[in-house]
């Protein structure tokens, strides 16, 4: 429990430590009316501090193509490096550019998903550059990424747009990566500056986070394709807070159960260290997607989240066995 937002009440007046009964849980209020008794011109609420359900995810990884890569010729040796990956325990995805989508769809054969890098959000007709979900859903396409900085600073997506197009694509029963991301002045304040804009990004479509269609890829703008990293303490103190700020936001249910992906020059080498972090749970990957090590990174962070892998059970008839296996 806390005062206001930052001093902590009641950590030992009554045995409670931030947990106990509901009896003890009320014996705060006389304890602050208390504490303000002794320092007259003290004043606030006493509230419950919001926290993240504790709730297992299973680790998902995306490599984006972006405008990648310039030639036909060149595909099936990506597709072979996506097909290459473990995908028991951790979700793939990958993100050609539009005129590859089509070829890739019918080229996957370990369960990894195809996943268009944007869409509008009309459907289709009279949009000329555009894709429609409908379009995506007819070639068996179930993910599509929107968000990207890169989309955001060069095509001048907006916060309304993009809550636009994500409520488009889950009425149409889509799935959907949204990215987020600061750039580096604002990191360069701290975290209070960095999570301004995270919320700003996110306030718009705090009720559409529903952790089984959304995943929420958080981007550095400064880390992407520069080569430099946001450190493992950043990146856990980030997603940690992105993730709190849901709690506080939508619920602890919905903070504790979404999915937040690291981007930001993740690569083989520091994806163990990365994967470590708690609040990480996979990586949309831009350039190490286009190398053999992007199978690398999914295995790093199978073996550091260690989801279980999903069983197959075969039922030969229904007696009364076969009933039981199935309920």
């Amino acid at each position: 429990w806390k005062w206001g937002s930052s001093q902590r009440f009641c950590d030992t007046v009554g045995g409670l430590s931030g947990s106990g009964t509901m009896a003890q849980r009320m014996a705060c209020e006389p304890c602050f009316s208390f504490v303000s008794n002794l320092l007259p011109g003290l004043s606030g609420t006493l509230e419950p501090e919001v926290l993240p359900a504790k709730i297992a995810r299973k680790p998902i990884v995306g490599g984006n193509w972006k405008c990648n890569p310039d030639s036909f010729s060149k595909l099936d040796g990506l597709i072979q490096n996506i097909n290459n990956c473990d995908t028991s325990k951790c979700e793939v995805y990958f993100c050609p550019s539009p005129l590859h989508v089509n070829y890739c769809t019918d080229k996957i054969t370990n369960g990894a998903y195809v996943c268009p890098q944007n869409c509008n959000f009309k459907g289709c007709g009279a949009y000329t550059g555009e894709m429609s979900v409908e379009q995506m859903k007819d070639l068996g396409c179930e993910w599509v990424l929107i968000g990207h900085s890169e989309r955001r600073e060069y095509f001048k997506e907006s916060d309304e747009l993009l809550a636009k197009k994500l409520k488009y694509i889950l009425d149409a029963g889509m799935k959907c990566v949204f990215a987020i991301g600061e750039k580096l002045p604002e990191r360069e304040k701290g975290l209070t500056a960095t999570m301004a804009v995270c919320i700003q990004q996110l306030e718009k479509v705090k009720h559409l986070l529903d952790p089984k269609k959304v995943v929420i890829a958080y981007e550095p703008v400064w880390a992407i394709g520069t080569g430099v990293t946001a450190t493992p303490e950043q990146a856990q103190e980030t997603h940690a807070a992105i993730r709190k700020w849901i709690a506080q936001a939508v619920s602890p249910e919905v903070a504790g159960a979404i999915r937040i992906q690291y981007g930001g020059s993740a690569n083989a080498k520091n994806a163990p260290e990365l994967s470590a972090c708690p609040d990480i749970d996979g990586f949309l990957v831009g350039g190490a997607s286009l190398k053999p090590e992007f199978t690398e990174i999914v295995s790093a962070i199978s073996k550091a989240k260690n989801f279980p892998a999903a069983v197959k059970i075969g039922i030969n008839g229904f007696g009364r066995i076969g009933r039981m296996v199935f309920q």
